[in-house]
């Protein structure tokens, strides 16, 4: 079977780091997997790939992932592939459009969000729906997910609740670690809150800085990301006095250190169609505290754990019933270890494929593995 998966680039993000996790699995299964990008950086995802013996090609045109000369390259490059496979806007568009002119693929596309600027417009609503029409197949990361898409995809289209996988850590990977040594301004003594997040309106780290002025002074926030809000976050935990207690780390390769010093793990999205980060501060044992929306909490699932969207004080008080209590701490990062095994990614690629060979079986096309 080969499947072409097309996304606008390959820089740092969920959706990004999801296929780069996913690609080498589905191409030890026997998939013949490549990759399209409408715009390369030479990242280090794209990197890894090409290291895992995947090919990553990219089309570069001068206006970029708004450039509708993308429709004719792609309908050329979509030749060949029996399943082509898209990930966000404005990807999902072009090549739904490219393989309107006399494409046979079986297409698909993952949806990764119960929400976007799209939805909130009469006329760009209806846009939706028609491209959404011209797919095969759309795959759904939560049933929050599968139930707004419900909404705005016609009957005919297949929708597929697939939840999303993360490649669990084995259970050395959590290497003690002092935290002035992987975090500079922290002290043993300090209690600490992890978020791995990009800086967006929707991640809402404005939330967890905020709290930080209703905890005692020894809770502190580490944020690892980048991100179009990340300077505005600095500025409002300096505004609040709390500058010395937040810790702004970038991007960081060492994620699993980062969790070996960390006593929670925090998500306060204001929307959330999965939480994949959530998932993966569970599987390290850690109880990860998340705001109460669809999606998100039905991942993180334990109602002592869900807080009450864009709320500090509700934040606040998640954080400090794990504060005081060294046992329960304990007991709830078991019980989110537990919940974490069932998003292994090796179960999310098997349902990927299952979908695919449903789709081409019934478009009547056969493919070899």
């Amino acid at each position: 079977m080969n499947v072409l998966h097309i996304i606008n680039t390959l820089d740092v993000g969920g959706a990004e780091r999801l296929l780069v996790d996913t690609l080498p699995i589905m191409k030890a299964k026997g998939i013949n997997v490549r990759v399209l990008l409408l715009v390369a950086s030479g990242s280090a995802f794209e990197q890894k790939l090409q290291t895992e013996g995947i090919d990553v090609m990219s089309l570069n045109l001068r206006l970029g992932l708004f450039d509708p000369r993308l429709i004719l390259r792609l309908r050329r490059l979509m030749r060949g592939a029996d399943v082509v496979h898209t990930h966000l806007f404005p990807t999902q568009y072009w090549a739904a459009l490219a393989n309107s002119i006399g494409g046979k693929c079986v297409l698909v596309t993952t949806e990764h969000s119960t929400s976007n600027t799209r939805a909130q417009h009469w006329l760009t609503s209806q846009l939706d729906t028609c491209i959404y029409g011209l797919y095969d197949g759309v795959i759904c990361i939560s049933e929050a997910v599968a139930h707004f898409m419900r909404k705005r995809t016609p009957h005919h289209v297949e929708i597929r609740c697939i939840d999303n996988g993360v490649v669990l850590p084995s259970v050395d990977a959590l290497v003690e670690a002092k935290r002035s040594e992987v975090v500079e301004g922290l002290t043993d003594a300090d209690f600490v809150m992890l978020q791995v997040a990009r800086f967006s309106d929707q991640k809402n780290q404005d939330c967890v800085i905020r709290s930080l002025k209703l905890l005692p002074d020894n809770v502190h926030a580490v944020f690892a990301g980048y991100g179009v809000r990340l300077d505005a976050c600095k500025h409002l935990a300096e505004s609040l006095g709390v500058s010395t207690r937040t810790h702004f780390l970038g991007m960081r390769s060492d994620i699993a250190r980062l969790w070996s010093i960390a006593d929670i793990g925090v998500m306060s999205s204001h929307w959330e169609g999965f939480g994949l980060a959530a998932v993966e501060g569970m599987a390290y044992a850690k109880p990860v505290i998340a705001s109460d929306v669809p999606g998100l909490a039905d991942v993180v699932k334990f109602d002592r754990l869900l807080f009450a969207p864009d709320n500090e004080q509700a934040l606040a008080d998640c954080v400090m019933r794990l504060y005081a209590d060294t046992t329960e701490r304990r007991r709830m990062g078991e019980m989110c270890w537990q919940r974490a095994q069932q998003y292994d990614i090796n179960k999310m690629v098997d349902s990927y494929i299952e979908f695919y060979d449903e789709l081409l079986n019934k478009k009547g096309k056969q493919t070899k593995r």
